[in-house]
């Protein structure tokens, strides 16, 4: 895949089909991942959703992996100078300026739609994945996906990179969604992982919230809620 952002970054990733009933329309799964990683730290996910019978587009978000040609040069996030929590803030305050992280959520609107105007994809039978900075950009495209039949979140983080009124956009687009939901963190989360999903399910009956024990972020809890997320997806009957 190849996608032009609204400020010319070019966005890069694969869109892949399950290996059954060659000719079907698959549901498709629109992921976004965790800064500082790539598409590819979904890798356990894509194959459980493949061995499901669900299409995958992950791709790489704005300045990182393979997504780094902007219109003026290259555009490369910032990444921790050393170790520990302080580095790691540090370098991800700093790109969210300088890549433009407040547009992530429009990146992934592009990107899903580009997916569902593909071959082979059932548009109408969309589901939208994120982890950490890239879940709350999903959380925030949600409502523009108009066959979006399910949605989840591992360790959702960095929502104050959208605008500060981020927090409570997202609280109201998750009020608005037909779409089931699932929001998944660790207990002790380094980002506000588990506060967020506290303050943002909070008596929706569609959104089902998960805290696991430890302090891993993002993508590390996956083995931890790994059966949920795939009795959550079979429920939402989108596989033939």
């Amino acid at each position: 895949m190849s996608v032009a952002t609204a400020d010319g970054v070019i966005l890069k990733g694969i869109l892949a089909y399950p290996e059954t009933a060659p000719g079907t329309r698959y549901p498709l799964a629109v992921l976004a991942h965790q800064y500082p990683a790539t598409g590819d730290s979904f890798g356990p996910l894509l194959d459980d959703l493949l061995d499901l019978g669900i299409a995958t587009l992950a791709f790489d978000l704005r300045g990182h992996g393979a997504s780094t040609t902007g219109p003026a040069g290259p555009v490369v996030i910032e990444t921790p100078h050393g170790f520990g929590l302080e580095p790691f803030g540090k370098a991800f305050m700093a790109s969210i300026e300088s890549v433009g992280f407040h547009r992530i959520d429009d990146d992934i609107l592009r990107v899903a739609g580009w997916g569902a105007a593909q071959n082979f994809v059932d548009a109408s039978r969309m589901l939208l994945i994120g982890a950490s900075i890239g879940a709350s950009g999903a959380l925030l495209a949600a409502p523009r996906v108009p066959g979006l039949k399910g949605l989840m979140t591992f360790g959702a983080a960095g929502a104050p990179a959208f605008g500060d009124d981020a927090p409570a956009r997202i609280r109201k687009a998750l009020e608005g969604l037909k779409a089931s939901c699932y929001l998944a963190s660790s207990e002790g989360d380094p980002f506000s992982g588990a506060d967020n999903v506290r303050s943002w399910s909070a008596g929706l009956g569609h959104v089902a919230s998960r805290l696991v024990p430890g302090d891993d972020h993002g993508m590390a809890i996956y083995y931890g809620v790994r059966d949920e997320v795939l009795a959550f997806i079979k429920k939402l009957k989108i596989v033939d």
